[in-house]
């Protein structure tokens, strides 16, 4: 029978981008704090939405730091990738309750949020390929 190795038994593979992933998924988080409350009122399941990412973020950014497995590297592109794709959709289609977005890519906020979350994603995919391919990444890539 073969199982899947968990989170604890993976391989660290001591990246040297795991410091600036962490602040990037924490500087999103950031970013999303201060509207929750707006889409809590305005539309209920964006504020959640925010809730979740602003929780999860510095909770993955913590596990990053400290168990630096591809699978967590793993978890990082996918949480940023779904993440950057949400923006893209609400500016692009309207959703219910906030119709308003769409269009509206000059929204502050969303300038360190996206930015984080594209680097993120960006480094992630990186070591997630360099790790794939044998390497245990070492050096920092950004």
């Amino acid at each position: 029978m073969h199982h899947a190795p968990s989170l604890s038994s993976a391989p660290t593979l001591r990246s040297g981008d795991r410091f600036l992933v962490a602040l990037c998924l924490v500087t999103s988080a950031a970013a999303h704090v201060p509207l929750i409350g707006m889409h809590l009122s305005e539309a209920t399941y964006i504020g959640v939405a925010f809730i979740v990412l602003a929780v999860a973020f510095p909770l993955m950014a913590l596990l990053l730091v400290v168990r630096d497995t591809a699978r967590m590297w793993e978890a990082v592109a996918v949480a940023n990738a779904l993440a950057v794709l949400a923006y893209l959709v609400t500016r692009i289609v309207a959703l219910p309750q906030v119709a308003d977005d769409v269009g509206n890519w000059t929204e502050p906020m969303s300038f360190p949020a996206l930015a984080s979350e594209l680097l993120a994603l960006g480094v992630a995919l990186a070591v997630v390929v360099s790790s794939r391919a044998g390497g245990r990444v070492t050096k920092p890539l950004a």
